[in-house]
């Protein structure tokens, strides 16, 4: 078949091309090299929204000036979207709409999927605002006791090379630790031909290999035996084996995947005895059901295992393909908190109660109790020092303290704006609770470590207000806390003095 001729002014297209320009990126957008088909888009927790690329929303056929396709495509991500605490708004623009993603108080990894076909599209990362290198020493100093959450979903296109390894593979190496600890400390089943019965028979076996040849004598019996399962301290060789080689390609210039990289070696060591064995499909269930109610340490560890078995991408410079997974930033501000307090606590005696146990419970009990809507206050931490005072703390994950330098900050805690009148009221109500004679009610927000150092310095990181409450001594306070911890930091004794 002969080739059709081209026809119009070939020239003039051809200049046409040449001085058309590409459409620009939208900011926080990551295409990697010109081949790439599925982008990577980057948000920051709780920082400003980003235009979703067109190459993602699917086509414009009935777009018209409603922008059919944009509603789509946040119906298509809806519910992806609300894992990772990011809301999809559609705004109006020059010549038609736009869709963006506005992050919240959440960090993660998510797919995106096309409007039309519903399948993967896109990779979608929050990043904490502090910066990995800011969480990355919160985490470590915490014990990873704020863990990332895997979600049950595809793999996130382009996010492995971009969160770092030690996102997943710190808590990953946490429970490995302690599942070892666990199969080491405890029963592991054990399987034997006996001439007398013990545990439990298995009658299958019994009479398929032993009746069946005529050794009526020989019971295969399966008991619990104290000692470690070299079955599972094999599949946890595996899985520190595998976090390692994530971890090793950071270990030289990221000091946290260089710790971890250490742990993880010092693990391995506790299992060189043992062959290395990978979990086949449904081993580790299998395990799971067969130790009948595991512990709280056992279970998740093969959790762990599972996701590693079941996933391929946790990290490292030759994958693309990451993990889905959560991690909401006031749990990790709250974590961090809580251990701040208790090590501030240590120093003049304090007990410590923290919600995170539930002991900080206050039950309200209301007349018609079909018509509350609130049955309990709960605040984060709650201090009684030795002399009857009582500190109540509630940590606040909230962007706007963390950019104000020390003379905005003094002034909002003597002004009490407006944005913070409903924590004032929700901490103050938790010190109502309290009978004592004298009680501080203290805010405690994130803040940058410069601002934090300059207002150290000056000893104004607490802001601090006597309320009159019927005879009784109390204050409120607002106090600073920096995320981003460097390594010879001495804490806030003597910052937070005022509050005792």
């Amino acid at each position: 078949m002969a080739a059709r001729p081209a026809t119009g002014n070939t020239e003039a297209r051809g200049k046409g091309r040449a001085n058309r320009r590409p459409a620009p990126r939208p900011s926080g957008y990551s295409a990697g090299t010109a081949s790439r088909v599925r982008p990577l888009i980057q948000l920051d927790d709780q920082g400003a929204a980003r235009m979703v690329p067109a190459e993602i929303l699917g086509p414009t056929r009935r777009e018209g000036v409603t922008g059919t396709h944009l509603y789509d495509f946040v119906e298509a991500n809806r519910s992806t979207l609300e894992l990772i605490d990011v809301r999809s708004e559609i705004t109006p623009a020059t010549g038609g709409m736009l869709a963006r993603l506005r992050p919240g108080g959440s960090v993660g990894a998510v797919p995106l999927y096309a409007a039309d076909t519903r399948r993967i599209a896109a990779g979608l990362v929050v990043r904490p605002r502090f910066g990995w290198a800011g969480i990355g020493p919160l985490l470590h100093r915490i014990g990873w006791s704020a863990a990332p959450s895997i979600l049950t979903l595809p793999l996130v296109p382009g996010s492995a090379r971009e969160v770092p390894p030690w996102v997943l593979g710190g808590p990953i190496i946490v429970r490995l630790r302690r599942l070892l600890r666990e199969i080491t400390r405890g029963f592991r089943m054990h399987a034997e031909i006996r001439q007398q019965p013990r545990g439990q028979i298995m009658w299958r076996q019994y009479v398929t290999e032993q009746v069946a040849r005529g050794r009526f004598e020989r019971l295969p019996c399966r008991f619990p035996e104290l000692g470690p399962d070299l079955v599972l301290k094999g599949y946890v060789r595996w899985g520190l084996e595998r976090v390692l080689g994530s971890l090793l390609p950071y270990a030289a210039a990221d000091p946290i995947a260089r710790n971890l990289a250490g742990e993880a070696e010092g693990l391995l060591l506790e299992v060189k005895a043992v062959e290395a064995r990978s979990p086949g499909p449904g081993h580790l269930a299998r395990l799971l059901r067969a130790q009948g109610l595991p512990s709280e340490w056992l279970a998740a560890g093969l959790q762990a295992l599972q996701w590693l078995a079941d996933e391929r991408g946790l990290a490292g410079p030759a994958e693309s393909d990451g993990l889905p997974w959560v991690l909401p930033m006031h749990e990790l501000f709250e974590r961090w908190v809580e251990a701040v307090v208790r090590a501030w606590a240590r120093g003049f005696g304090g007990v410590v109660r923290s919600a995170r146990t539930a002991e900080t419970l206050i039950p309200l009990h209301w007349s018609r109790g079909a018509a509350a809507s609130l049955t309990s206050l709960q605040p984060d931490l709650v201090v009684r020092a030795p002399d009857g005072h009582v500190i109540v703390l509630d940590a606040k994950y909230k962007g706007h303290f963390m950019e104000l330098d020390d003379q905005r900050w003094i002034e909002q805690g003597e002004v009490l704006r407006e944005e913070h009148r409903h924590d004032l009221h929700q901490v103050l109500a938790y010190a109502a609770a309290f009978e004592a004679e004298r009680v501080t009610a203290v805010l405690v927000y994130p803040m940058r470590l410069g601002a934090w150092e300059r207002l150290r310095d000056s000893g104004r990181t607490v802001s601090a207000a006597e309320v009159s409450a019927g005879g009784r001594r109390l204050t409120v306070a607002l106090a600073a806390l920096p995320v981003e911890v460097p390594a010879a930091w001495d804490g806030v004794e003597g910052e937070w003095e005022r509050l005792t």
